[in-house]
């Protein structure tokens, strides 16, 4: 919450509030944690000097999970390439960025369909749901409502390509969750996964809807062998950097540092 984006956000409230309680609060902490390095600039920024240890946050997915479960909800969508939305219904989530790529290149794919699935925020859904209808896509998008549990693991399982063309984000843990089901994923440059790119687990693009609209259009072109690679390059991806026994190693070998033990060695610490 301490990006560019967010502290502009109803800016004016949230510099009383922090100059009153929150960065006196952060400001005592023995050791801050981070889960980007973006986010260790951020601290710095909100003029905070404490020691910060850079540890993501990491997934667990369930060791079976099949596309059935959604499409048995959503049995209109049988046979189709899904585009999926997993997140927060929020404005800063690009949501309308995403209708606008949509309405462009929806007709060039005529057996790809665009999912919205998540809970309302601040009323952005009745908006989205209007800017459908606005650019007559609605024969084109499904509006899943909130997923957890099996029925989120199934609608990534049913999936061609997860996409979040976010303004602002801490950490994607809906981008971490696409990429454990082995789904390629289109996202920004503010979701804060630059290994993406790296890796080759998909397309990282600004939140633009040009660009976005240039990703879906690579993505749907694709044959499914080189997507089924992507989405098991993110897959390994997972496994190897953001599995929870690894980052509660890693989280303890701060405590233990906190209460006088020696300096992480698997751990970044700024200090």
């Amino acid at each position: 919450m301490l990006d560019d984006w967010a502290v502009r956000n109803k800016r004016w409230k949230k510099a009383v509030y922090s100059t009153i309680v929150e960065r006196p609060n952060l400001g005592r902490a023995a050791c801050l944690r981070a889960l980007t390095r973006v986010e260790v600039d951020n601290y710095r920024s909100f003029g905070l000097h404490n020691p910060v240890a850079l540890i993501p946050n990491g997934v667990t997915p369930p060791q079976q999970f099949s596309a059935q479960r959604f499409l048995q909800h959503h049995p209109e969508l049988e046979g189709r390439r899904l585009v999926l939305f997993l997140s927060r219904v929020h404005y800063k989530k690009g949501t309308d960025l995403l209708c606008r790529a949509w309405a462009s290149i929806a007709a060039q794919f005529p057996d790809a369909h665009l999912v919205f699935a998540g809970p309302d925020f601040e009323g952005t859904l009745q908006k989205t749901r209007h800017l459908v209808q606005q650019l007559n896509i609605q024969d084109r998008v499904t509006f899943a409502g909130m997923l957890a549990g099996p029925d989120k693991w199934s609608a990534l399982a049913a999936a061609t390509v997860f996409v979040l063309p976010s303004w602002s984000e801490g950490f994607s843990v809906a981008t971490l969750e696409a990429m454990a089901a082995s789904r390629p994923v289109i996202i920004t440059h503010q979701c804060n996964f630059p290994e993406i790119a790296a890796q080759e687990c998909g397309w990282l693009i600004q939140p633009d809807v040009g660009q976005i609209e240039t990703a879906l259009g690579e993505a749907l072109s694709m044959p499914q062998s080189a997507l089924d690679r992507l989405g098991e390059n993110g897959k390994n991806l997972v496994a190897a950097r953001y599995n929870w026994q690894q980052i509660g190693l890693q989280m303890t070998e701060v405590y233990d540092w906190v209460l006088g033990g020696s300096k992480p060695a698997d751990v970044e610490v700024f200090e």
